[in-house]
């Protein structure tokens, strides 16, 4: 696929993926209610990011909605990690700006975010020991980003040499992680919802 057919399929699977936290920040309320608002957030940033790729804006994507996804979902582990120790309140986050103004410093600063956040969600992930749990499947989903990072900066570099009609391999990967995260959020919510009716009507 062309890259910007692979950007098209990005922005799609991701949209899709926010209706279902949207859903939830209107329904449920107190600690749930601001976790989902949270992961919105970070789908929409990244939905931002992932059509102004599309539409050409590289600078905006890349250097300035791509790290600010990435710092959105750290903020979701901080936040989620809170909530699963039973505190009353999250710790506030320093936020330190500083200016940059090259896109591959920000590629950077984005796998030191992402490595961030899934070491968060793994952490979470070993105390809960279970496959199923959403902590093991978003530290899933944040490993095949990191990977297509990574891998988009070593064929940038010129250390991974592929042929044109192979394109971008760190947006193809990328393209394999929201379509992962889009069907873990609506399989998550179809067996809870399915579970709920199940109890109501038993």
């Amino acid at each position: 696929m062309l890259d910007t057919q692979l950007h098209l399929v990005n922005g799609i699977v991701i949209l899709l993926a926010a209706g279902i936290p949207l859903y939830l920040t209107i329904r449920l309320k107190n600690d749930l209610r601001r976790l989902t608002a949270i992961l919105s957030i970070f789908i929409l940033i990244h939905a931002a990011y992932c059509w102004l790729d599309y539409f050409g804006f590289d600078f905006l994507s890349d250097g300035v909605f791509e790290p600010l996804s990435a710092a959105a979902l750290l903020f979701f582990g901080i936040s989620y990690y809170g909530i699963a120790k039973r505190k009353d309140s999250i710790k506030k986050m320093v936020a330190i700006w500083t200016p940059i103004t090259f896109i591959p410093l920000m590629d950077s600063f984005t796998i030191i975010l992402l490595l961030a956040a899934l070491s968060i969600f793994l952490w979470l992930a070993t105390r809960a020991k279970k496959i199923r749990s959403f902590q093991f499947q978003i530290s899933i989903f944040i490993i095949i980003w990191v990977l297509g990072q990574v891998a988009g900066s070593l064929q940038d570099d010129g250390i991974i040499a592929l042929s044109p009609l192979q394109g971008d391999i760190g947006l193809e990967i990328h393209v394999v992680s929201l379509v992962f995260f889009s069907i873990m959020v609506w399989l998550r919510f179809y067996y809870s919802h399915r579970s709920l009716i199940w109890l109501n009507t038993s």
